[in-house]
């Protein structure tokens, strides 16, 4: 299967607040691309946030805006499948900026690894973030 993931971080607690994303595209089973992107977000960053992503104003303040990121990115989102671990606050995430913005929502299919990962290894893991799940399958995973 092909398929891209997906990953925001955000600047504050608001949804339109994207000070970053990170893509990664298989195809046929082989990483094809690995894109990261910060995102001036035209708003104030939260020291909590902050102490998540480690993002701060300062390394965004000359960063494109996300609709030009957008114009960057959105042919990954036409007719394919997209994967966030927790996808409903990547899709949010995503949604919100397009609003934000007046930007066409394009049309993709989107799974969330969070929930794949409670249906697979429910009695296996005793969590499902990410860093015990790649443990789990002997993957190097640096958030």
């Amino acid at each position: 299967m092909d398929y891209y993931t997906i990953d925001f971080e955000t600047a504050n607690s608001s949804l339109t607040s994207a000070c970053s994303i990170g893509i990664v595209g298989v195809k046929n089973g082989v990483i094809k691309l690995e894109e990261y992107y910060l995102i001036n977000p035209e708003e104030e960053f939260c020291e909590q946030n902050i102490l998540i992503h480690n993002i701060k104003e300062n390394d965004v303040k000359d960063a494109l805006k996300f609709s030009e990121v957008w114009e960057k990115i959105k042919h990954y989102f036409t007719e394919t499948y997209v994967f966030a671990h927790n996808a409903h606050f990547d899709i949010s995430v995503l949604k919100a900026c397009l609003e934000k913005y007046n930007l066409e929502k394009p049309s993709f299919n989107f799974g969330c690894t969070v929930r794949i990962a409670q249906k697979l290894w429910k009695e296996e893991l005793p969590n499902v973030k990410l860093q015990t799940i790649s443990r789990y399958l002997n993957l190097n995973h640096n958030h």
